[in-house]
């Protein structure tokens, strides 16, 4: 069983149950990854990929309605991860590298996800529960 994947919380809880979320779907596809076969693995990071679009699309419909200054910077930050896990699952699909996928979903992906959250949605978290109240 993969450990537990532990990210930053921010001060908006619908945003940390959001990061929640693709927490376990991280945990889910590292665990597919390491026992599961091809076909597992394909699903996993296919519903990663699904989740990051609604987690990327919830956010930023949230901070663009409420006229957040850093929000194209946020919204490029998303886009940028988005085609790289992308590239990684064509790549998947291509190749069948599980080392590989591994490897930019621990040392790249993970990464991302841990500093975005401390420097662009603990931000985004403290504007929108300033403005909103929770």
């Amino acid at each position: 069983m993969v450990d537990k994947i532990e990210i930053p919380s921010v001060a908006k809880e619908q945003m940390n149950e959001v990061h929640r979320e693709e927490a376990e779907l991280i945990g889910y596809l590292l665990e597919k990854i390491k026992s599961g076969s091809n076909d597992d693995i394909t699903k996993a990071i296919e519903k990663l990929l699904e989740h990051m679009k609604e987690h990327f699309e919830y956010e930023e419909g949230m901070l663009k309605n409420r006229g957040f200054a850093m929000y194209d910077i946020h919204r490029n930050d998303h886009a940028r991860i988005m085609g790289e896990t992308r590239m990684a699952y064509m790549n998947w699909r291509n190749f069948k590298d599980k080392d590989a996928l591994k490897e930019f979903i621990e040392d790249e992906f993970l990464e991302w996800l841990n500093l975005h959250i401390q420097a662009m949605d603990s931000v985004a978290a403290e504007f929108l529960v300033n403005l909103d109240g929770s």
